[in-house]
């Protein structure tokens, strides 16, 4: 039973430690504009399909800066995910009579179950900031302005006395 406990500790401490190697932020040049939008996308097959539309496509003029990761919502998304596929892992081994002769063998289909579904189908939280729009006052070989620029030197002051 001791051994049980320690691996379900262990379990939930890699659980917790692996929490902020999931966040991806991007930031591009553009002044944001307005304010922080929250969005959840859902993909299939580990991440290799995506399930949802495209988070911020409601920027006219792209997006300032993003960051996908994965929320406490995603991770209990995730757990009721576990939970679900274990439940239906166990009673599709399951021989229907109630004979709990192959307890051993439901047990492993459960741990399947519960490995695969979250696999299988899963979420990540979406956080970001519509662009402000262009300024096409600017000539195009120029970079885009920022707020750390320097400001422009004064004129200089010309004297109304001429050398004569």
């Amino acid at each position: 039973m001791l051994k049980r406990q320690w691996t379900v500790v262990a379990a939930l401490a890699v659980m917790a430690t692996q929490t902020a190697c999931y966040n991806t932020r991007v930031a591009t040049r553009a002044q944001p504009a307005g304010p922080a939008y929250t969005d959840r996308q859902w993909f299939a097959v580990g991440g290799l399909a995506n399930l949802s539309q495209p988070a911020a496509q409601n920027c006219q003029h792209g997006v300032s800066w993003t960051e996908s990761k994965l929320s406490g919502t995603d991770w209990l998304i995730n757990v009721g995910l576990g939970v679900a596929g274990g439940i239906a892992g166990a009673l599709a081994c399951s021989n229907g009579t109630g004979d709990w002769n192959d307890v051993g063998g439901q047990i492993g289909c459960g741990w399947v179950g519960a490995a695969l579904v979250p696999f299988l189908l899963s979420s990540r939280t979406v956080e970001y900031t519509c662009a402000a729009a262009p300024d096409y006052n600017r000539p195009a070989y120029m970079p885009p302005p920022t707020n750390n620029m320097m400001p422009p030197p004064a004129p200089a002051e010309v004297s109304e006395s001429a050398p004569q």
